[in-house]
């Protein structure tokens, strides 16, 4: 039985206890300030302390050059390291967002329009089945952009240039710094298309990383075989399933744009799946020692999408064995799992407000993600175990102090009781309607936000209470 119930009822501050910012000063404000984010995620730092005293401390603590992002954040990457040795298998997803921010910030680089922002690339940590539980952040590399670059997606070979400043490396680095950390549990890392890149999967099978990368149809086989979208032409279907596909909504500011298929409704997906042995060719930008290598691929695609709507189709190169119809199927899932990772954005940016910290450096921003990213996830736990384990008690993420308050602001004929009842009560208390569905980030951190504001009153009323 996966004890997600016992991890989000541990303290918030157990995620930064062993954070070694060279004073232990530091460390005990550190754990502080994670209290206080976690139980107003959405708010400013004033809102979050009762005095000026405190949130001078805060901006002092994130804005000393003497602590790092990357000090601040290594408990929580081992704690989440801790999580996965509990279990055999371990999906660790990547992907990479941005962040932008108004006005002059130090240090921050060139984004879209006028803005400054910076880009941030996470490893986050999932238990592979339908649940999809994460267990944290598993690694984290912030990027600043000095020169504008161009938004229209590139083939394969821009990724693979001879430049050893380019973005693209942090793919592997990250990789790299996960695979190092990893001890007593198997992983295999999946990708989205911008990391079809030869020297990656040069490295991670040099390097025996396992993975599920999606990939291009232009890549060039051996052996003048002509390219993969050749081969796929000839895929006989050996599985059929359907999948539910989400809406895809053109986003304003994307760091590649997509190639196809900007926009989709959500919908039921009838694929189809097949697969190859491969053998691609190593392009002539590459820096890989390897001419060639031998990869499984996994071709899923809609024979007969709806009329209007571009067909899903999903290029899988992997590690992993396709040799059955329950190999292909994990391996789908496997990928479809990648999208925990922007549900996880959009707690930060959303859930956490993070674009609207009035911080004045990228240093300063650069901590404050590290604290937030715990924060993410900790939410982002939370709606997991409220869908997996629906029926877990309230008390597996609200104490009896919030279950009353709770009940009595709502007006609740009893009570919540189980995870999924506290947690549509708490976005209740956030302005959700039940009959609008799921509740979003933004609810779900103004319910968290209002919660904390009724038990400081209660508290405080009970406090004034006793020296009557």
């Amino acid at each position: 039985m996966i004890d997600a119930k016992n991890w989000l009822q541990q303290d918030i501050g157990a995620e930064f206890a062993e954070a070694r910012l060279g004073d232990a000063r530091r460390t005990k404000r550190l754990v502080a300030v994670a209290r206080a984010t976690e139980d107003m995620p959405d708010v400013g730092f004033p809102q979050m302390v009762e005095s000026d005293g405190e949130l001078e401390a805060i901006y002092r603590l994130l804005g000393s050059e003497e602590v790092k992002g990357d000090a601040v954040l290594a408990p929580h990457i081992k704690a989440t390291m801790g999580r996965a040795k509990q279990f055999p298998l371990c999906l660790i997803v990547h992907d990479t967002t941005d962040f932008e921010f108004s006005g002059e910030r130090e240090g921050l680089g060139l984004m879209s329009g006028n803005q400054q922002g910076f880009f941030a690339h996470y490893a986050l940590a999932v238990l592979p089945g339908p649940a999809r539980i994460p267990l944290g952040v598993a690694g984290l590399e912030r990027l600043t952009r000095q020169v504008r670059k161009q938004t229209q997606r590139r083939n394969h070979s821009y990724y693979t240039s001879q430049d050893p400043t380019r973005e693209s490396l942090r793919w592997g680095r990250v990789m790299e710094a996960v695979e190092e950390q990893r001890e007593g549990f198997e992983a295999i890392h999946v990708m989205d298309r911008e990391a079809d890149m030869f020297d990656l999967m040069a490295q991670a099978v040099r390097e025996e990383t396992r993975f599920v990368i999606r990939g291009d149809k232009e890549r060039a086989l051996v052996n003048e075989a002509g390219l993969v979208k050749g081969l796929l032409a000839k895929t006989k279907p050996r599985a059929y399933r359907e999948v539910e596909v989400g809406e895809r909504v053109p986003k304003r500011r994307e760091p590649i744009k997509p190639k196809r298929g900007a926009s989709r409704k959500r919908r039921v997906a009838k694929l189809a799946i097949g697969s190859h042995t491969i053998e691609i060719r190593r392009p002539g930008t590459s820096n890989a020692p390897e001419g060639s290598l031998k990869l499984n691929l996994v071709h899923v695609w809609e024979p007969a999408p709806p009329r209007g709507q571009e067909p899903v189709e999903w290029i899988l190169f992997t590690t992993e064995p396709v040799t059955t119809k329950g190999q292909l199927n994990t391996i789908v899932d496997y990928y479809r799992s990648r999208w925990v990772i922007e549900e996880f954005f959009k707690a930060l940016k959303t859930g956490c407000s993070f674009e609207k910290r009035q911080l004045e450096s990228f240093h300063a921003l650069s901590n404050a993600l590290a604290v937030f990213s715990a924060v993410a996830w900790r939410m982002l736990l939370a709606r997991g175990v409220s869908r997996a384990y629906p029926s877990a008690k309230a008390r597996s993420f609200l104490s009896e102090i919030e279950i009353h308050l709770l009940t009595h602001r709502l007006k609740l004929p009893k009570p919540p009781s189980t995870a999924q009842d506290a947690l549509f009560a708490v976005a209740r208390l956030g302005g959700h309607l039940k009959r609008n569905g799921e509740p979003g980030w933004q609810t779900l951190g103004r319910g968290f936000e209002e919660l904390v504001l009724l038990e400081a009153g209660f508290r405080s009323a009970a406090e004034f209470a006793g020296k009557m």
